[in-house]
């Protein structure tokens, strides 16, 4: 028989989330806004559309971290947080105990009040796989046996820890030698193989385009999209160079850290992909403008 236990409740959490979201978009759809008489191009919609997609994930996470739950099934444990979702044999479980402990730096995830999910490392007892909504004080923890560690906020720590215990013991014994389930690699070389392929093609059209254009070209544009400051060409290369970030942390990303965070990852490789989208059609922008 399943039972779900719920995350600790944060009221503001959904205020916040909105709250930073429109602070993200302001600065957008007011430029938006200015430009649309002039019949916004493709670089003014694709510079909309990436802190649109931020913030609505934002507001995305904001709610459902409201609604998390944790479920003790039959045979695992499963924590209902969409973005991130998390299912864990009770075999792969080594220990569970509540302990004191503070988050203190993300590697990798998500925070803002009542939301904290994925990487941190903590006071105390190191780095941990976060599912929480508190960022301080009483935790479940749970020791993997690959060497992982997962960090648990439930509203009744004691009620939860009482029954995954219990799970614990009535389940199958636990095997040393269980193979904890590893992510789907095609899926992940496929999401870095996208992000890269726009990024050689970014990188082809500039080599391509290069040799042909004047030493000083048009480097940046007002909001009715005429050429307000010149510079050397050589801006190209920099962009370029600027550009590189993106593929180098969408493998690092994916491979590092999709194993618990399939969801962030591949939205993670989306916004990179707007990204270099947004770059294409700068550089055109200034192609154009010569």
């Amino acid at each position: 028989m399943s039972r779900s236990y719920s995350a600790s409740k944060n009221r503001n959490t959904l205020p916040i989330g909105i709250a930073l979201a429109i602070i993200l978009d302001i600065p957008f759809v007011a430029t938006l806004i200015l430009i649309w008489g002039e019949k916004p191009d493709a670089l003014a919609l694709l510079i909309f559309l990436l802190p649109l997609t931020i913030s609505g994930f934002l507001i995305y996470i904001s709610y459902i971290a409201q609604r998390m739950m944790y479920t003790l099934g039959e045979k695992d444990l499963y924590v209902d947080f969409p973005a991130s979702p998390l299912r864990l044999r009770y075999e792969e479980i080594k220990e569970v105990r509540k302990v004191e402990t503070a988050l203190k730096f993300r590697m990798f995830g998500g925070s803002w009040p009542g939301v904290y999910w994925g990487i941190f490392t903590t006071s105390k007892i190191g780095s941990v796989q976060v599912y929480a909504t508190r960022h301080v004080g009483s935790f479940i923890l749970m020791e993997i046996i690959d060497g992982s560690r997962v960090l648990l906020s439930p509203e009744d720590l004691d009620e939860f820890l009482e029954a995954i215990r219990e799970k614990l013991i009535t389940v199958a014994p636990r095997s040393e030698e269980f193979k904890h389930p590893v992510q789907n690699h095609h899926f992940a070389l496929a999401k870095v193989a996208i992000v890269t392929l726009a990024w050689v093609s970014l990188i082809a059209y500039i080599g391509y385009i290069y040799p042909g254009l004047p030493d000083v070209i048009p480097v940046h544009f007002g909001l009715n999209g005429v050429p307000n400051r010149w510079g050397s060409k050589n801006e190209l290369i920099l962009l370029a160079g600027i550009a590189t970030i993106f593929p180098v942390m969408n493998a690092v990303f994916n491979f590092k850290f999709g194993k618990y965070n399939k969801e962030l990852t591949t939205f993670l490789s989306f916004v990179f992909l707007l990204a270099i989208g947004l770059f294409v059609i700068v550089v055109n922008q200034m192609v154009n403008a010569v």
